[in-house]
């Protein structure tokens, strides 16, 4: 079920003000997973991210993990077996921007190449992105469709082009038949989108495209973590619905050595 969250801070906030002080000491650990950090050159990640080799395991959920924090650009984080570069976070919004890893210095990354998905119940595509599709070393008697373009950069593949917002299955699957290096069809946030059809010779020219848009359910994440650790979840009244892990008791629910 999808819940309706009110900023972290509050989340912070309620955890304090709703626990016994017994509980509330003994889950201080906890609380870490809410301290903002940087990563990278994105700035104020809290939980559901962690940083790989130094966030605490009770911190750590699936999908989220990330990496290379000490370089100033956008880190690394690997969701349902693909790379992704981690651009920006919108907390409040429950959202993420993310681009592709082998896409991010080039369009023309080895074969093989493939469609991805993000293997999640927990995450989804923003319904306000675009479509854009790479086609590969297709015959020479195809043409881009309207709307799209050559890939001259795709020197390893002879008339490679792009083609934006292709809905249609059919033309999709024609296009890719008669293409030996394949097809994929990549998602793009609407703003960039926008920006790259005014602007179509940027293409090729830098990390591809500074992404496409990610919604995650921080109760669902919150509460997976919960119920790992023999707890419940419980939602506040409307029209907030704030998650609540509880358990009778003083016994810190998410710290393993309790347990």
């Amino acid at each position: 079920m999808k819940h309706t969250l009110p900023s972290i801070s509050f989340i912070h906030l309620l955890l304090f003000v709703h626990l016994p002080i017994s509980y509330t000491q003994e889950n201080a650990n906890f609380m870490q997973c809410f301290d903002p950090f940087p990563c990278g050159n994105v700035q104020n990640l809290v939980f559901p991210f962690w940083r790989e080799g130094s966030s605490p395991e009770f911190c750590q959920a699936q999908g989220f993990g990330l990496t290379n924090c000490e370089d100033d650009d956008p880190p690394l984080i690997s969701i349902g077996g693909h790379e992704f570069r981690l651009v920006s976070v919108n907390q409040s919004g429950y959202s993420m921007t993310i681009a592709r890893g082998d896409l991010w210095e080039t369009i023309c990354p080895p074969p093989p190449i493939s469609n991805i998905t993000l293997g999640y119940p927990f995450l989804g595509f923003s319904p306000t992105n675009r479509n854009f599709t790479f086609f590969y070393g297709c015959d020479s008697s195809v043409a881009p469709p309207r709307g799209g373009g050559p890939m001259t950069e795709c020197t390893q593949w002879s008339n490679s082009f792009y083609a934006d917002d292709i809905d249609d299955g059919r033309s999709y699957q024609q296009f890719r038949q008669l293409c030996r290096g394949g097809a994929i069809q990549v998602q793009i946030n609407q703003s960039n989108f926008e920006q790259l059809r005014r602007e179509a010779e940027n293409l090729g020219s830098v990390r591809w495209r500074l992404g496409f848009d990610v919604e995650y359910d921080l109760a669902d994440i919150f509460c997976g973590k919960c119920n790992r650790y023999k707890g419940w979840c419980d939602d506040l009244s409307p029209p907030e619905y704030i998650p609540m892990c509880r358990k009778p008791g003083t016994h810190n629910l998410l710290n393993p050595a309790s347990i």
